[in-house]
């Protein structure tokens, strides 16, 4: 996911400057045996999950207009019954599978073979948003702290079976229950031991109740903790207060639990539902909101001068959410001028 240099990345960056979709994040289950408090699929209120006869329908028209890439994310992938089958799906339909999972059921060599197997050309992205298990209990509405030890020897086991480095990431969820201190901490030490990286991420209010702003983060720790990401691990490289860089934003088509469609999964704007609509036609008629055509013609203006716009645009959530619109500035990326708390809503 740091790959600057892979043909992946490479046909990535053509579909974002071509406008076209190249990744679709798939909300497949809330079940997770991490049972986060702030779970986005959990929290937001939605339909009847969508089947596996329909997931793979969507796969098929994905295929047919170009993506190339599926981020499997929910909720934990590898609790639901089919996970095995829905990838499978992905690869003969000729995308590559990144799996977002809690991790947990990577500790079994049977589990671990076909997550390596299944996400072949793409990455296993685990979820550890502290090892502190104070942290954690306070975090999660049930806490085992069986659960962080099988994700930690998941990391391990699918290291001894082939898996590089550079292809296992940890989700980290910044929210008001961490210091940002413990965010570094978690950070350094997964990178020190297992050469993993962390995909740093801060809590949004996808819901739209308000249930989830007394668990936000302060956004001066945000900034900090991201200033530590840029340092560990981008050489130096800006990329302020996003998770990926632009082209990953640029490109990504997400599909919510009960099959509405928007930005990705922490811009949650209802764009369609599969289940009124093709998915064909919901992306082109919303490509504009999607691969923020109206945002590219003034990008210059709103993106700080100081940042690395090679990478950078901001997070476009963070905008939507906090900022007044997906096209505007990020307020809580360090590098802005408008980058204090009384501008925030919370």
């Amino acid at each position: 996911m740091f790959d600057v240099d892979s043909s992946f990345t490479r046909q990535q960056s053509s579909c974002f400057y071509r406008m076209a979709p190249f990744r679709l994040q798939i909300e497949c289950t809330s079940e997770c045996s991490a049972d986060c408090t702030y779970c986005y699929a959990k929290s937001v209120p939605g339909g009847e999950p969508l089947s596996s006869r329909e997931i793979k329908g969507i796969l098929r028209r994905a295929a047919n207009i170009g993506i190339k890439q599926v981020d499997w994310m929910g909720g934990d992938p590898m609790e639901r019954p089919d996970w095995i089958e829905l990838l499978q799906t992905a690869r003969y339909n000729g995308m590559s599978n990144n799996l977002w999972t809690s991790g947990g059921r990577l500790n079994d060599i049977g589990q671990a073979k076909w997550a390596i197997d299944l996400t072949r050309d793409g990455y296993i992205m685990v979820h550890l948003d502290s090892l502190d298990p104070e942290v954690l209990r306070s975090m999660r509405s049930s806490y085992n702290p069986r659960t962080t030890r099988d994700t930690l020897k998941g990391i391990e086991l699918l290291e001894d079976m082939g898996k590089p480095p550079s292809q296992i990431g940890n989700m980290l969820m910044m929210t008001a229950a961490q210091d940002v201190n413990d965010v570094k901490e978690t950070m350094s030490y997964l990178y020190s031991k297992y050469g993993v990286r962390t995909c740093l991420m801060s809590l949004k209010p996808v819901d739209e109740t308000g249930k989830l702003y007394p668990l936000l983060p302060r956004p001066e720790d945000v900034a900090e903790a991201y200033r530590w990401r840029d340092k560990l691990f981008l050489g130096g490289r800006d990329m302020g207060c996003q998770d990926f860089p632009r082209e990953y934003c640029g490109t990504t088509v997400f599909l919510a639990l009960d099959g509405r469609v928007s930005t990705c999964y922490s811009l949650r704007r209802n764009l369609g539902s599969v289940r009124e609509d093709t998915f064909e036609d919901i992306v082109s008629k919303a490509s504009s909101s999607l691969f923020f055509t109206g945002f590219r013609k003034y990008s210059d203006e709103v993106v700080c001068g100081s940042c690395d716009q090679r990478l950078c645009w901001g997070c476009r959530a963070n905008a939507f959410y906090f900022g007044g619109g997906s096209y505007l500035k990020d307020p809580i990326c360090p590098r802005s001028a408008e980058s204090r708390k009384s501008v925030l809503p919370y």
